[in-house]
């Protein structure tokens, strides 16, 4: 071959390889709530939501972009109920001025928080809701989101609520627990790509939450998503699609919505112990607990019908999962 034709086509096989990869390696969308047309959670998918109830009105601390005034008086206070007994309060500011235009938007939250993974609705604290207009945001120590009305009606007009809400409350649940973890940094550092630019713009803040409703859609309603992103998923994020299976593959076992589970467990999150019910032992059986980060087994205890205490008290703040031979697995949150 002509040596000058042998490096013109060497230059454009390098050219060709360095474009691909660059390709590659693109962000798939600005960010994953608004930049794209996906319905990642829709309308008919299994909300968890029971009831809404006013508790009455007090002061509550409600920060917000939009003012330094942190404490609110005569905040509309309301309890909402989900399936698996489990409670959150939602405050609503007292700029809303009537009981019913607050409740309002206490119950357009409410199906949304609904349809959120048990485990991760279950660590919220609570959610602030403001009168008014400005983007959602949440504070992650404090383990609750904030809302404001304008914004959310603007996010259901376009079938974006659901995921604000999916988005604030990774920040509100676990990113405190794993933002800081070698088995999340180590499958961030192993992944050649973000999926957006506003995770890959702030990796240490926003990559967890961006990412894991592309992988939440991924895991648990596989083909949602186009066969091109799902490729561009598994070809550029898989360690950390993996690392979010162990999250959402895994079920909390307190969700009512799935009646062929056996084993319940609560309560959840726990400070000190938690109960495995059995609702039948048919042979011997033990529960293995694992930490969910690093994958040890840190305790085995024989099971019995009926009622079993696993003591967490000596155990880190985290994410344990708890499985046996004959019953499938649950997770349980210890903070």
């Amino acid at each position: 071959m002509n040596k000058t034709v042998y490096n013109l086509t060497h230059l454009f096989l390098c050219l060709f390889i360095i474009c691909t990869i660059t390709n590659a390696q693109n962000p798939l969308f600005p960010n994953s709530v608004v930049s794209n047309d996906i319905d990642f959670i829709r309308d008919t998918d299994p909300d968890s939501f029971v009831s809404l109830e006013f508790v009455g009105r007090e002061d509550k601390e409600m920060p917000s972009s939009q003012s330094n005034e942190l404490f609110d008086e005569d905040t509309f206070v309301f309890e909402a109920t989900f399936s698996d007994g489990e409670t959150i309060e939602l405050w609503c500011h007292s700029s809303f001025v009537t009981q019913a235009a607050a409740q309002e938007y206490a119950e357009k939250a409410c199906p949304r928080l609904g349809k959120l993974p048990v485990f991760q609705r279950n660590m919220l604290n609570h959610i602030v809701i403001h009168n008014g207009d400005a983007g959602a945001f949440a504070e992650i120590q404090g383990q609750f989101f904030v809302l404001y009305s304008d914004n959310m009606d603007r996010r259901i007009s376009t079938n974006d609520l659901e995921e604000t809400i999916f988005h604030e409350s990774v920040h509100a649940s676990y990113q405190f627990m794993f933002q800081n973890d070698p088995s999340w940094l180590n499958a961030q550092l192993s992944d050649p790509a973000f999926v957006t630019e506003y995770g890959q713009e702030n990796p240490a803040l926003e990559d967890m939450a961006e990412s894991a409703l592309f992988a939440y859609t991924f895991i648990t309603y596989p083909g949602r998503l186009s066969e091109d992103i799902e490729l561009w998923l598994e070809t550029n994020i898989p360690n950390r699609i993996e690392w979010f299976r162990g999250l959402y593959s895994i079920s909390t076992n307190t969700d009512e919505l799935n009646p062929t589970l056996d084993i319940i467990t609560y309560p959840n999150p726990t400070s000190e112990k938690c109960t495995v019910q059995l609702d039948q032992l048919t042979t011997e059986d033990y529960i293995d607990v694992y930490d969910f980060a690093t994958g040890a087994l840190i305790t085995k205890v024989k099971l019995k019908e009926g009622q079993n205490d696993i003591d967490l008290t000596d155990f880190a703040d985290g994410i344990y999962i708890l499985s046996t031979k004959y019953h499938g697995k649950s997770m349980v949150v210890k903070q």
